[in-house]
């Protein structure tokens, strides 16, 4: 599945940039309670603008995790956790803001639900609310594109006696392009080529969801999530080539991209008492179709079709789950709790190459990029909650999973044995003060497409598949320090470590094969930090500035050279700053965000590839909240109007033997932005 992501700075001006209250909280040992009232001058429309407002808290999801597994989100709905890996904030844009009495920050390891660490939000939602639901639209211009009016939700909630439901019908769509020169630079520094670029990709992607809740009577609950998406997307990229020497050519080239998919998903789950404790049983299934095609064209003239390939690929990807816990609570402050978990997953592809022969296509063979890989996987757990003292929390869990790979290539199949597991212990020397540490075995998820050979056909690069790739295992050990000074002003600092076997990265397979495989041994490590001020104590009532900051660093050593490099497209630093202030007595907002950050480079067999931004992303906005009930927001990106350089070094053969033939330095702008958002409730 193709992925498209929006800007980071987009990213970080909705979920960050954060505002002051008069603090309508209460706290306790292992938990914060903020009311409606905390919330109000926000005007909020949605839990996930609640949740965007809570001080020092950030979302964790479920989605990409191995499995259900334990824990999950770190969000709770009335004490209970989201059914299947439906994307958490997803979930939380489909409840109004209306329905929420408050939102409680508690400590994972003080609740008796095994995996959940650090701090969990328990969105506490109120019954007897009838009908009511949220709607939002939203339109950007954008330089070099056509403006966007398609972005739309629309949610309705209600319940039915026992039943409750919340349903949302969305058309997410997205215009970008990026644009500007590149230059391919021989050995000796000679520019050899330049070419002047154009880059856009647009999108749609509408879809349904239907939550529905059912407590038929005491302690029993039951969950069903309903979930279609289709995404229509295309991209495209022109390139006048321009020769420098005798090196270089005088074309023009054509890219495009196509996909056109389909997925849905389905996730159920039914708890009830049993015995001494409680049984719940979880059902997931998650199936996508995606066909995409890749075409490359290269022109002499208007005319003259000198060169081209297609590349077509379906793909269909399946992941079922069903998952059984039983818990139970012996005494007041200690709770147990048994799982069983089997998995199968499944990615299909069939896969066609075509190459322009004398004016036509014809089929090129491709080897190994048509195929079928399969898991099936179980485990197990069994995990330990205790309450040792009133400022200390312990929970522990031992477990371990089995699972078989196979391939339809080769007719490989393969078995694993792993054992994981994990201890987290949370400490309160005061109620305004926490150290959390934990120490966890995990076990990494595979990307099936890893297994599978695929075609660039843009820049002539294969990847080879590899049927011998396993998951990684990690040691992971972290310590956070949360400290609240009250009024909302709160500091969190995270040290956190990990050691990797089997790690996930490019590796040579056989002579001249470039493919995903796995290195022996790697180490990651770092810093991270929360910085949370609230103006009220300086005099500056409304305002909010919070901070945060990651510093990482990681080690390997090269397959292909031997030497000590970073993990491939590791993170190097991220930082971000946001400020907002709500005017007093009035119904107006401003504010602003910067975010600024560094990765490492990426390492394939004949290349080296890094990018970097000249400047921060940056955004500000202004907001009124009650235009006839309605909320308005205007925002502008990337004020500063930043460019993408990349590097490309590209080498006469592999890295270790080869000596550097030719530099790819490209230049990218991407223009700013203008978007503008209303947002009501009924």
């Amino acid at each position: 599945m193709l992925k498209i992501r929006k800007p980071l700075l987009a990213v970080a001006s909705s979920l960050t940039l954060m505002t002051a209250a008069l603090p309508a909280f209460a706290q306790t040992a292992n938990q914060q309670s903020f009311d409606q009232e905390y919330f109000k001058q926000y005007a909020p429309r949605t839990a996930l603008d609640m949740i965007a407002q809570v001080p020092g808290f950030s979302l964790e999801g479920a989605s990409d995790r191995r499995g259900l597994g334990q824990g999950g989100a770190n969000v709770l709905i009335n004490g209970e956790r989201l059914t299947g890996k439906t994307d958490v904030g997803s979930q939380l844009n489909r409840i109004p803001a209306t329905n929420v009495v408050r939102v409680e920050i508690k400590d994972g390891a003080s609740l008796s639900i095994p995996g959940l660490s650090g701090q969990v939000a328990n969105i506490v939602t109120s019954k007897g609310k009838g009908l009511s639901g949220t709607w939002s639209w939203e339109s950007t211009l954008r330089d070099r594109n056509e403006p966007n009016f398609s972005h739309i939700h629309f949610t309705v909630s209600g319940e039915k006696g026992p039943l409750s439901y919340t349903a949302e019908l969305r058309s997410e769509a997205f215009r970008q392009a990026g644009y500007g020169r590149e230059d391919l630079i021989d050995a000796s520094g000679t520019v050899f080529e330049t070419r002047d670029e154009i880059g856009y990709d647009i999108g749609q992607t509408p879809g349904v969801t239907l939550d529905l809740a059912w407590k038929p009577k005491e302690e029993h609950v039951g969950n069903l999530n309903l979930e279609y998406n289709h995404s229509n997307y295309g991209g495209s990229e022109t390139s006048q080539r321009t020769a420098g020497t005798s090196r270089g050519n005088d074309v023009f080239t054509l890219a495009r991209f196509s996909e056109d998919e389909w997925n849905a998903k389905i996730g159920a789950d039914y708890e009830f008492p049993f015995l001494n404790g409680k049984l719940k049983t979880i059902a997931y299934n998650r199936f996508e179709h995606s066909p995409t095609q890749s075409q490359f064209e290269v022109f002499t003239s208007p005319d003259n079709r000198a060169d081209g390939s297609i590349f077509n690929r379906v793909a269909d990807e399946s992941e079922s789950i069903l998952r059984t816990e039983y818990s139970w609570i012996p005494s007041e402050g200690r709770d147990w709790q048994i799982s069983l978990e089997g998995a199968l997953n499944t990615l299909d592809i069939d896969a066609d190459l075509q190459v322009l022969d004398g004016g036509a296509y014809r089929p090129e063979p491709l080897k190994g990029a048509s195929s079928k890989v399969e898991e099936i996987r179980t485990e197990a757990s069994i995990t330990h909650s205790r309450k040792m003292s009133e400022k200390w929390n312990l929970q522990a869990s031992l477990g371990a999973e089995y699972s078989e790979i196979s391939q339809s290539n080769g007719g490989l199949t393969r078995d694993f044995f792993r054992p994981k597991g994990f201890i987290a212990s949370t400490y309160k020397p005061s109620d305004s003060f926490s150290i959390r540490t934990k120490v966890e075995r995990e076990v990494g998820q595979l990307n099936f497409f890893d297994f599978i050979s695929s075609v660039d056909i843009s820049d002539d690069f294969n990847t080879t598949g590899n049927i011998n790739l396993v998951p990684a295992q990690s040691w992971n050990l972290e310590t956070e320090f949360d400290k609240d000074f009250g009024d909302g002003n709160s500091l969190k600092i995270r040290v956190y470590g990990e050691l990797i076997t089997d790690l996930v990265d490019r590796i040579p397979i056989g002579k001249n094969g470039d493919a995903v495989g796995n290195i022996d041994e790697a180490m990651l490590y770092g810093l991270d930090s929360t910085l949370t001020l609230k103006g009220e104590k300086w005099g500056y009532k409304g305002t909010e500035l919070t901070l945060k900051a990651n510093v990482q660093d990681s080690d390997v050593d090269d397959p292909l050279t031997g030497g000590s490099r970073r993990l491939n497209n590791a993170s190097i630093y991220n930082t971000q700053l946001s400020f907002r202030h709500d005017i007093e007595n009035t119904d107006y907002a401003y504010g602003f965000g910067l975010y600024r950050s560094e990765g490492s480079p990426d390492f394939r067999l004949r290349t080296i590839s890094e990018a970097k931004f000249n400047a921060p992303d940056s955004s500000i906005f202004v907001e009124h909240k009650d235009i006839m009930g309605l909320k308005l927001r205007l925002t502008a990106f990337n004020l500063f109007d930043f460019t993408q350089e990349a590097q490309r070094q590209i080498f006469t053969d592999r890295r270790d033997i080869g000596t550097l033939d030719f530099t790819e330095f490209r230049r990218r702008k991407y223009g700013r932005t203008l978007s503008l958002e209303l947002s009501g409730t009924y």
